[in-house]
């Protein structure tokens, strides 16, 4: 079944806390209809030609396809990293009633 214009956004913090005040802000403003905080991962990746090894927590959004563009935007100028990873998925399948829910929630 097609997930027709939902996408999920994918964006890692520093710890809970921040992805957890941030996901709550998403939310609230309807940037989404679903956030899922995981508290605990760890990264490996080259920063300023360093390997590094960090403990992070990794956001999980859900929303409309159509307010993709406005969410990353408000992630990105709230995130506390200097270059925030946070990637557009999109969804193909899934529950037609889920899905509605998670478009009915995110104001486009």
């Amino acid at each position: 079944m097609p997930a027709d214009g939902v996408v999920m956004i994918y964006a890692t913090f520093p710890d809970r806390a921040a992805a957890l005040a941030l996901g709550k802000d998403l939310v609230e403003r309807r940037l989404a209809g679903c956030v899922n905080v995981l508290p605990s991962m760890t990264s490996v990746y080259v920063w300023k030609g360093n390997t590094e090894t960090a403990d992070e927590a990794v956001m999980i959004v859900k929303l409309a396809a159509e307010g993709a563009e406005r969410a990353v935007a408000h992630i990105v100028a709230n995130h506390p990293y200097e270059t925030p990873a946070v990637l557009v998925v999109p969804v193909t399948g899934g529950s037609d009633a889920y899905l509605r829910w998670v478009r009915d929630g995110t104001e486009i």
